[in-house]
Protein backbone atom coordinates (compact mmCIF):
# COMPACT_ATOMS: atom_id res chain seq x y z
CA UNK A 1 0.00 0.00 0.00
CA UNK A 2 1.28 3.45 -0.88
CA UNK A 3 1.86 5.79 1.72
CA UNK A 4 -0.21 8.78 2.62
CA UNK A 5 -0.55 12.42 3.61
CA UNK A 6 -3.47 12.64 6.26
CA UNK A 7 -4.60 16.37 5.90
CA UNK A 8 -7.24 18.19 7.98
CA UNK A 9 -8.89 21.36 5.47
CA UNK A 10 -7.77 23.94 8.36
CA UNK A 11 -4.48 23.10 7.13
CA UNK A 12 -5.40 24.37 3.19
CA UNK A 13 -7.18 27.32 4.61
CA UNK A 14 -4.64 28.98 6.57
CA UNK A 15 -2.99 31.69 5.20
CA UNK A 16 -0.55 34.49 7.24
CA UNK A 17 -2.42 37.65 8.02
CA UNK A 18 1.56 39.13 8.66
CA UNK A 19 0.70 42.62 10.03
CA UNK A 20 -2.74 42.07 10.83
CA UNK A 21 -1.71 39.54 13.27
CA UNK A 22 -2.86 40.11 16.94
CA UNK A 23 0.14 38.03 18.32
CA UNK A 24 2.62 38.06 15.36
CA UNK A 25 5.36 35.09 15.60
CA UNK A 26 7.54 37.65 14.85
CA UNK A 27 7.85 39.28 18.21
CA UNK A 28 9.01 37.78 21.55
CA UNK A 29 9.86 34.02 19.77
CA UNK A 30 13.44 32.82 19.36
CA UNK A 31 14.09 32.35 15.58
CA UNK A 32 16.70 30.24 14.88
CA UNK A 33 18.82 29.77 11.79
CA UNK A 34 20.06 26.58 10.03
CA UNK A 35 23.39 27.17 8.60
CA UNK A 36 22.43 27.65 5.10
CA UNK A 37 20.25 30.33 5.84
CA UNK A 38 22.56 32.29 7.72
CA UNK A 39 25.23 32.02 5.07
CA UNK A 40 22.74 32.99 2.71
CA UNK A 41 21.34 36.15 4.40
CA UNK A 42 25.23 37.68 5.45
CA UNK A 43 25.68 37.09 2.02
CA UNK A 44 22.71 39.16 0.85
CA UNK A 45 23.56 42.98 0.16
CA UNK A 46 20.72 44.20 0.90
CA UNK A 47 20.06 42.11 3.98
CA UNK A 48 24.41 41.78 5.48
CA UNK A 49 24.12 44.98 7.57
CA UNK A 50 21.33 44.22 9.85
CA UNK A 51 22.11 40.40 9.98
CA UNK A 52 25.47 41.78 10.96
CA UNK A 53 24.10 42.52 14.50
CA UNK A 54 21.02 40.86 14.37
CA UNK A 55 22.29 37.16 14.27
CA UNK A 56 24.00 35.30 16.45
CA UNK A 57 26.34 32.50 16.22
CA UNK A 58 25.37 29.98 18.46
CA UNK A 59 26.49 26.58 16.50
CA UNK A 60 24.36 23.97 18.35
CA UNK A 61 24.08 22.30 15.06
CA UNK A 62 23.19 22.35 11.58
CA UNK A 63 20.12 23.24 12.16
CA UNK A 64 20.19 25.35 14.72
CA UNK A 65 23.64 27.95 14.02
CA UNK A 66 22.58 30.80 14.92
CA UNK A 67 19.31 33.27 16.95
CA UNK A 68 18.10 36.55 16.11
CA UNK A 69 18.82 39.67 18.44
CA UNK A 70 15.68 40.54 19.06
CA UNK A 71 15.23 44.39 19.82
CA UNK A 72 13.98 46.24 22.56
CA UNK A 73 10.39 45.93 22.01
CA UNK A 74 10.73 41.82 21.00
CA UNK A 75 10.51 42.73 17.26
CA UNK A 76 12.56 40.74 14.70
CA UNK A 77 15.23 43.23 13.50
CA UNK A 78 14.45 42.39 9.57
CA UNK A 79 11.24 43.70 10.14
CA UNK A 80 9.94 46.52 8.11
CA UNK A 81 8.30 49.16 9.09
CA UNK A 82 4.97 47.60 7.95
CA UNK A 83 5.52 45.07 9.64
CA UNK A 84 6.36 42.60 7.03
CA UNK A 85 9.67 40.63 6.34
CA UNK A 86 12.69 42.01 5.23
CA UNK A 87 14.77 38.66 4.25
CA UNK A 88 10.95 37.58 2.23
CA UNK A 89 11.27 40.60 0.57
CA UNK A 90 14.55 41.04 -0.75
CA UNK A 91 15.74 37.39 -1.12
CA UNK A 92 12.81 35.44 -1.43
CA UNK A 93 11.24 32.74 0.74
CA UNK A 94 13.73 30.11 0.20
CA UNK A 95 15.99 32.30 2.20
CA UNK A 96 13.85 31.85 5.44
CA UNK A 97 15.22 30.19 8.18
CA UNK A 98 13.66 26.53 8.41
CA UNK A 99 11.56 28.26 11.66
CA UNK A 100 10.31 31.08 10.01
CA UNK A 101 10.04 28.92 6.60
CA UNK A 102 7.47 25.99 8.21
CA UNK A 103 5.67 28.24 11.75
CA UNK A 104 2.88 27.35 12.36
CA UNK A 105 2.84 24.14 10.02
CA UNK A 106 3.90 20.34 11.74
CA UNK A 107 4.32 17.45 9.96
CA UNK A 108 5.01 14.46 11.57
CA UNK A 109 5.82 10.78 10.42
CA UNK A 110 3.33 8.08 11.79
CA UNK A 111 3.89 4.85 10.78
CA UNK A 112 3.80 5.10 6.80
CA UNK A 113 1.68 8.19 6.57
CA UNK A 114 2.19 11.99 7.00
CA UNK A 115 -0.07 13.81 9.09
CA UNK A 116 0.15 17.42 8.52
CA UNK A 117 -1.59 20.23 10.89
CA UNK A 118 -0.90 23.57 12.45
CA UNK A 119 -0.25 24.79 16.25
CA UNK A 120 -2.74 26.62 17.82
CA UNK A 121 -0.21 28.92 19.01
CA UNK A 122 -0.99 30.79 15.96
CA UNK A 123 -3.98 33.41 16.68
CA UNK A 124 -5.25 32.79 12.75
CA UNK A 125 -4.94 28.93 12.92
CA UNK A 126 -6.73 29.33 16.49
CA UNK A 127 -9.85 31.41 14.51
CA UNK A 128 -9.70 28.66 11.65
CA UNK A 129 -9.87 26.26 13.87
CA UNK A 130 -12.84 27.03 16.50
CA UNK A 131 -14.90 29.23 14.33
CA UNK A 132 -14.53 28.33 10.63
CA UNK A 133 -17.49 25.35 9.65
CA UNK A 134 -15.08 23.75 7.08
CA UNK A 135 -12.02 22.87 9.24
CA UNK A 136 -12.22 19.64 9.79
CA UNK A 137 -13.07 17.83 6.23
CA UNK A 138 -9.78 15.26 6.30
CA UNK A 139 -8.10 14.13 3.22
CA UNK A 140 -5.98 10.73 2.30
CA UNK A 141 -3.72 11.23 -0.95
CA UNK A 142 -0.72 9.19 -1.89
CA UNK A 143 2.60 10.74 -0.46
CA UNK A 144 4.58 9.75 -3.59
CA UNK A 145 7.05 8.85 -0.42
CA UNK A 146 7.88 4.89 -1.05
CA UNK A 147 10.13 4.68 2.30
CA UNK A 148 8.96 1.83 4.12
CA UNK A 149 9.01 2.63 7.57
CA UNK A 150 7.82 0.84 10.90
CA UNK A 151 3.95 0.22 11.21
CA UNK A 152 2.39 1.93 14.00
CA UNK A 153 1.17 0.02 17.04
CA UNK A 154 -2.33 -1.28 16.55
CA UNK A 155 -3.30 -0.33 20.38
CA UNK A 156 -2.21 3.20 19.08
CA UNK A 157 -4.06 3.24 16.19
CA UNK A 158 -7.28 1.99 17.57
CA UNK A 159 -7.05 4.19 20.77
CA UNK A 160 -7.02 7.26 18.40
CA UNK A 161 -9.98 6.32 16.02
CA UNK A 162 -11.94 4.93 19.28
CA UNK A 163 -11.16 8.16 21.08
CA UNK A 164 -12.11 10.25 18.36
CA UNK A 165 -15.61 8.00 17.68
CA UNK A 166 -16.22 8.19 21.32
CA UNK A 167 -15.75 11.77 21.04
CA UNK A 168 -17.59 12.47 18.17
CA UNK A 169 -20.52 9.94 17.92
CA UNK A 170 -21.39 8.59 20.90
CA UNK A 171 -24.12 11.17 22.13
CA UNK A 172 -22.07 12.79 25.05
CA UNK A 173 -21.54 16.24 25.66
CA UNK A 174 -17.56 17.17 25.94
CA UNK A 175 -17.49 16.33 29.49
CA UNK A 176 -18.89 12.95 29.44
CA UNK A 177 -16.98 11.65 26.44
CA UNK A 178 -13.37 12.94 28.10
CA UNK A 179 -15.08 9.91 31.20
CA UNK A 180 -15.75 6.78 28.35
CA UNK A 181 -12.43 7.61 26.84
CA UNK A 182 -10.56 7.64 29.98
CA UNK A 183 -12.06 3.94 30.69
CA UNK A 184 -10.88 3.34 27.05
CA UNK A 185 -7.26 4.63 27.95
CA UNK A 186 -7.03 2.42 31.02
CA UNK A 187 -7.29 -0.51 28.65
CA UNK A 188 -5.48 0.87 25.79
CA UNK A 189 -2.59 0.64 28.27
CA UNK A 190 -3.06 -2.72 29.31
CA UNK A 191 -2.58 -3.72 26.07
CA UNK A 192 0.77 -1.53 25.70
CA UNK A 193 2.14 -3.13 28.88
CA UNK A 194 0.66 -6.69 27.58
CA UNK A 195 -1.36 -6.67 30.67
CA UNK A 196 -4.36 -7.47 27.89
CA UNK A 197 -4.58 -8.68 24.47
CA UNK A 198 -5.41 -6.28 21.45
CA UNK A 199 -8.84 -7.61 20.70
CA UNK A 200 -9.51 -6.34 24.84
CA UNK A 201 -9.76 -3.06 23.71
CA UNK A 202 -12.59 -3.46 20.71
CA UNK A 203 -14.29 -5.22 23.31
CA UNK A 204 -13.64 -2.67 25.36
CA UNK A 205 -14.88 0.29 23.06
CA UNK A 206 -17.79 -1.57 21.88
CA UNK A 207 -18.68 -1.61 25.34
CA UNK A 208 -18.13 1.74 25.94
CA UNK A 209 -20.47 2.83 23.13
CA UNK A 210 -23.47 0.91 24.22
CA UNK A 211 -22.96 2.05 27.78
CA UNK A 212 -23.01 5.86 25.97
CA UNK A 213 -26.28 5.07 23.92
CA UNK A 214 -27.78 3.82 27.37
CA UNK A 215 -26.97 6.79 29.05
CA UNK A 216 -24.86 4.68 31.85
CA UNK A 217 -21.70 6.76 31.06
CA UNK A 218 -23.96 10.26 31.52
CA UNK A 219 -25.09 8.54 34.92
CA UNK A 220 -21.02 7.40 36.01
CA UNK A 221 -20.30 11.06 35.37
CA UNK A 222 -22.48 12.74 37.24
CA UNK A 223 -21.85 10.67 40.43
CA UNK A 224 -18.42 11.85 40.19
CA UNK A 225 -18.31 15.05 43.02
CA UNK A 226 -17.81 18.26 42.26
CA UNK A 227 -14.86 19.28 45.22
CA UNK A 228 -13.19 22.82 44.32
CA UNK A 229 -10.36 22.70 46.57
CA UNK A 230 -8.02 20.41 44.13
CA UNK A 231 -9.30 23.02 41.25
CA UNK A 232 -8.46 25.96 43.32
CA UNK A 233 -4.91 24.31 43.98
CA UNK A 234 -4.46 23.06 40.40
CA UNK A 235 -5.25 25.87 38.71
CA UNK A 236 -3.01 28.21 41.11
CA UNK A 237 -0.21 26.07 40.26
CA UNK A 238 -0.65 26.01 35.94
CA UNK A 239 -1.88 29.36 35.70
CA UNK A 240 1.67 30.50 38.05
CA UNK A 241 3.69 28.07 35.74
CA UNK A 242 2.41 29.27 32.40
CA UNK A 243 3.11 33.05 33.57
CA UNK A 244 6.86 32.01 34.23
CA UNK A 245 7.53 30.32 31.28
CA UNK A 246 5.80 32.10 28.89
CA UNK A 247 7.39 34.47 26.55
CA UNK A 248 4.95 37.46 26.37
CA UNK A 249 3.83 37.25 29.99
CA UNK A 250 4.61 41.11 29.79
CA UNK A 251 2.36 41.80 26.73
CA UNK A 252 -0.90 43.85 26.70
CA UNK A 253 -2.72 40.27 25.15
CA UNK A 254 -1.38 37.98 28.23
CA UNK A 255 -1.67 40.62 30.62
CA UNK A 256 -5.09 41.03 29.74
CA UNK A 257 -6.36 37.00 31.12
CA UNK A 258 -4.08 38.07 34.04
CA UNK A 259 -5.40 41.01 34.58
CA UNK A 260 -8.65 39.50 34.29
CA UNK A 261 -7.88 36.59 36.57
CA UNK A 262 -6.34 38.79 39.29
CA UNK A 263 -9.69 40.86 39.21
CA UNK A 264 -11.37 37.18 40.61
CA UNK A 265 -9.27 37.21 43.90
CA UNK A 266 -10.92 36.76 47.13
CA UNK A 267 -10.64 38.36 50.52
CA UNK A 268 -7.24 36.56 51.16
CA UNK A 269 -5.98 37.70 47.27
CA UNK A 270 -6.39 34.06 46.41
CA UNK A 271 -7.50 33.36 42.82
CA UNK A 272 -11.04 32.12 43.44
CA UNK A 273 -12.12 29.04 41.57
CA UNK A 274 -15.82 29.37 42.79
CA UNK A 275 -16.25 33.00 41.54
CA UNK A 276 -14.93 31.52 38.29
CA UNK A 277 -17.20 28.10 38.13
CA UNK A 278 -19.97 30.63 38.91
CA UNK A 279 -19.26 32.54 36.33
CA UNK A 280 -19.28 29.46 33.75
CA UNK A 281 -22.32 28.02 35.02
CA UNK A 282 -24.83 31.41 35.40
CA UNK A 283 -23.13 32.97 32.08
CA UNK A 284 -21.36 31.18 29.94
CA UNK A 285 -23.39 28.02 29.38
CA UNK A 286 -26.71 30.19 29.60
CA UNK A 287 -25.74 32.29 27.20
CA UNK A 288 -23.11 31.14 24.98
CA UNK A 289 -24.95 27.62 23.70
CA UNK A 290 -21.65 27.06 21.52
CA UNK A 291 -19.41 26.80 23.98
CA UNK A 292 -20.07 23.16 23.75
CA UNK A 293 -19.31 23.07 19.96
CA UNK A 294 -16.50 25.00 21.00
CA UNK A 295 -14.29 22.53 22.73
CA UNK A 296 -15.66 19.35 20.87
CA UNK A 297 -13.61 20.94 18.05
CA UNK A 298 -10.80 21.51 19.84
CA UNK A 299 -10.22 18.24 21.34
CA UNK A 300 -10.62 16.69 17.92
CA UNK A 301 -7.90 19.22 16.77
CA UNK A 302 -5.77 18.33 19.96
CA UNK A 303 -6.02 14.35 19.17
CA UNK A 304 -5.25 14.65 15.45
CA UNK A 305 -2.54 17.55 16.48
CA UNK A 306 -1.13 15.04 18.76
CA UNK A 307 -2.00 11.98 16.84
CA UNK A 308 -4.09 10.85 20.86
CA UNK A 309 -2.43 9.21 22.72
CA UNK A 310 1.03 9.06 21.48
CA UNK A 311 3.89 10.99 22.91
CA UNK A 312 7.41 10.05 23.85
CA UNK A 313 7.89 10.51 27.17
CA UNK A 314 4.24 10.12 28.65
CA UNK A 315 2.29 7.01 29.11
CA UNK A 316 -1.60 7.02 27.53
CA UNK A 317 -3.47 7.93 30.88
CA UNK A 318 -0.98 10.64 31.61
CA UNK A 319 -1.70 12.40 28.31
CA UNK A 320 -5.03 11.92 28.41
CA UNK A 321 -4.68 13.83 31.77
CA UNK A 322 -2.82 16.61 30.05
CA UNK A 323 -5.58 17.02 27.74
CA UNK A 324 -8.22 17.09 30.76
CA UNK A 325 -5.66 20.09 32.47
CA UNK A 326 -6.23 21.86 28.75
CA UNK A 327 -9.98 21.94 28.77
CA UNK A 328 -9.95 22.93 32.67
CA UNK A 329 -8.17 26.04 31.99
CA UNK A 330 -9.13 26.99 29.44
CA UNK A 331 -12.59 27.29 30.29
CA UNK A 332 -11.51 29.32 33.53
CA UNK A 333 -9.62 31.93 31.14
CA UNK A 334 -12.79 32.46 29.59
CA UNK A 335 -15.00 32.13 32.31
CA UNK A 336 -12.60 35.10 33.57
CA UNK A 337 -12.41 37.03 30.73
CA UNK A 338 -16.06 36.70 30.41
CA UNK A 339 -16.28 38.59 34.00
CA UNK A 340 -13.81 41.51 32.91
CA UNK A 341 -15.41 41.89 29.44
CA UNK A 342 -18.66 41.37 29.92
CA UNK A 343 -19.37 39.40 26.96
CA UNK A 344 -16.98 36.45 24.75
CA UNK A 345 -16.40 37.57 21.37
CA UNK A 346 -14.94 35.87 18.73
CA UNK A 347 -11.31 37.70 19.35
CA UNK A 348 -11.78 36.70 23.52
CA UNK A 349 -12.08 33.06 22.72
CA UNK A 350 -9.46 33.38 20.06
CA UNK A 351 -6.85 34.71 22.90
CA UNK A 352 -7.68 32.44 25.44
CA UNK A 353 -6.91 29.34 23.59
CA UNK A 354 -3.92 30.74 21.56
CA UNK A 355 -2.52 32.43 24.71
CA UNK A 356 -2.74 29.38 26.92
CA UNK A 357 -0.74 26.85 23.74
CA UNK A 358 2.35 29.34 23.39
CA UNK A 359 3.38 27.25 26.07
CA UNK A 360 1.20 24.67 25.87
CA UNK A 361 2.73 23.42 22.43
CA UNK A 362 6.50 25.00 22.66
CA UNK A 363 7.77 24.06 26.17
CA UNK A 364 8.25 21.17 27.06
CA UNK A 365 8.98 21.80 30.90
CA UNK A 366 5.17 22.76 30.89
CA UNK A 367 4.35 19.75 30.07
CA UNK A 368 6.18 18.19 32.65
CA UNK A 369 5.30 20.45 34.94
CA UNK A 370 1.62 19.55 34.73
CA UNK A 371 1.96 16.16 35.52
CA UNK A 372 3.97 16.55 38.83
CA UNK A 373 0.92 18.84 39.61
CA UNK A 374 -1.58 15.92 38.80
CA UNK A 375 0.78 13.80 40.74
CA UNK A 376 1.23 16.06 43.59
CA UNK A 377 -2.36 17.05 44.53
CA UNK A 378 -3.45 13.45 43.59
CA UNK A 379 -5.38 14.05 40.47
CA UNK A 380 -3.90 10.91 38.23
CA UNK A 381 -7.23 8.52 39.09
CA UNK A 382 -9.65 8.79 36.12
CA UNK A 383 -12.39 9.86 38.91
CA UNK A 384 -10.21 12.62 40.12
CA UNK A 385 -9.13 13.97 36.44
CA UNK A 386 -12.70 13.89 35.45
CA UNK A 387 -13.28 16.25 38.54
CA UNK A 388 -11.46 18.87 37.12
CA UNK A 389 -14.34 19.25 34.33
CA UNK A 390 -17.00 19.43 37.06
CA UNK A 391 -18.29 23.28 37.93
CA UNK A 392 -20.93 22.75 40.46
Amino acid sequence: MENLTIKPSYVSLFSCIGPKCADSCCNDWMITFDKQSYKKTLKNKYLADVAKFALYETKDSESSWAIVNLDKNGACPFLTPQKLCNIHAKAGEKALSHTCKTYPKRDQFIGPDKYQSLYLSCPEVARIVLFDDNAFQFSANASGNKTVNTPSPEWLEKTYEYSLDLLLNSGLNWQESFLAIGLLVKTSDEVRTNKANIQQLEVRYNQLLSMSQMGMISKQFNTIPYTSLPQQHTFVAIHDALCTMHSRSTRPRFESINNAITALCNEQNDYSIEGINRIWNTEIETQLTDHSELFTKFILYSMFHNHFPMHAEHDPEQVFQQLIIDCFMIRCYLAATYAAEKQLTEENIIKCFQVYHVVRQHKPKFIERIKNILSEYGLTSLPSAISLLKTQ
